[in-house]
């Protein structure tokens, strides 16, 4: 039986041309080159450049006939002044394109930087939904983790000096093309990998559970959830390399689904432990998920039955906030807010700081007050849900 959607008709967005298998890493030059660029920036992490990834990123630009130039980003959260000195860095050397070289935060510096390259001002000055108008220089995304939905979105999450994400967007800030081979995933932290699959797994719920969902986007979340579902364990807990194509396709079905659709009430509640407390943006999702899935569960059921269903299907459990606490404690994931060093007495600032993030929590298919989303920080605090 079909089930239905919110929305009596639906579009797509553009999405980028997509490499992804072994040897991709071998083909970013004649992939870049192909776009007519001959002098790119490549935007990077000292964490990625020191695996070597970026230099055989490089290498293989040069190969090509192409002249690079490499700028790392040198911290995890990349603030507003980071993209003024990659736009600086940019445009010092006559730069025509970014190759972004890592995970979300280098993609996400990348694409603000290619924004700012033709528009004037600051980057706080665009804050907000469609406000980059004019096309800047191409962006090519290599990832060096399974996927974190930046290489598919046409907005960049930056923070501000006082520590603070906002939002930049418009539709020429999403990357051209997204080259992915498994082999960078070899030298991925296991915890790392852990927070990106599981933060993927959310991409696809909350475009499945929202209000903006499509039949193109349930078609891609439940694909990307299904496939996730099957590989996170085998990948990351087992250490199998051969699962580690699925997971880059679990993560691109599941970041194509969000991007059409967009989040909910969990990223609302993600976001503000990212910027007070430094926790990575999978990890504060992961660990507010489950409270938060349950309170939307009644608001589309049939939906919330069959995603439980789908993201651990050996079990039959329908329970979508049971199959992800399950798959979370799969991979490691116990803790609680507690655990994490957030204070009790924070729970009801974070809730002031989430309701402000408006638009993922209108795609909630119910509404929240603060005290509700204060109500819960409160479970996930104490690890429940």
């Amino acid at each position: 039986m079909a089930l239905p959607t919110l929305k009596a008709s639906w579009t797509a967005k553009d999405t980028p041309e997509l490499h992804v298998g072994p040897g991709v890493l071998e083909e970013v030059g004649a992939c870049v080159a192909a776009w007519g660029i001959r002098r790119p920036l490549v935007v990077s992490d000292q964490g990625v450049a020191g695996s070597g990834w970026t230099e055989r990123v490089v290498t293989s630009l040069r190969s090509a006939g192409l002249e690079p130039a490499e700028w790392l980003v040198w911290h995890p959260d990349p603030s507003i002044d980071v993209v003024r000195q990659c736009r600086v860095a940019y445009a010092a050397n006559q730069h025509d394109g970014l190759v972004a070289v890592g995970g979300g935060s280098v993609i996400d510096v990348a694409k603000a930087c290619s924004g700012l390259a033709v528009h004037p001002g600051q980057l706080t000055d665009y804050e907000g939904l469609g406000r980059f108008t004019m096309p800047g220089p191409p962006v090519f995304a290599v990832l060096t983790t399974p996927g974190s939905g930046a290489e598919l979105s046409q907005h960049a999450v930056i923070a501000d000096g006082a520590g603070r994400r906002f939002a930049v967007s418009g539709r020429w800030l999403a990357p051209r093309m997204v080259l992915a081979d498994p082999s960078t995933f070899t030298t991925l932290p296991p915890e790392v990998a852990t927070d990106t699959v599981l933060d993927a797994m959310l991409h696809a719920i909350e475009a499945y559970l929202g209000r903006a969902a499509s039949p193109y986007t349930d078609m891609c979340a439940r694909m990307g959830l299904g496939i996730l579902g099957a590989a996170a364990v085998p990948a990351i807990r087992d250490g199998d390399p051969a699962a580690n194509l699925d997971l880059v396709s679990g993560c691109l079905a599941a970041g194509i689904a969000m991007a059409n659709a967009s989040a909910g009430v969990v990223h609302a509640l993600g976001y503000p432990l990212t910027s007070e407390y430094q926790l990575s943006h999978g990890r504060a999702n992961a660990l507010v998920a489950p409270a938060a899935l349950r309170a939307v569960a009644h608001a589309a059921p049939v939906r919330y039955a069959e995603l439980g269903r789908l993201l651990t299907p050996d079990t039959g459990a329908s329970d979508l906030a049971a199959s992800y606490t399950a798959m979370r404690v799969q991979l490691g994931v116990t803790a609680s807010l507690a655990d994490y060093g957030v204070p009790y007495a924070d729970l009801a600032r974070l809730a002031a700081l989430a309701i402000e993030y408006r638009p993922v929590l209108r795609n909630t298919r119910r509404e929240f007050s603060q005290a509700e989303l204060c109500d819960l920080y409160q479970l996930a605090w104490k690890g429940q849900g």
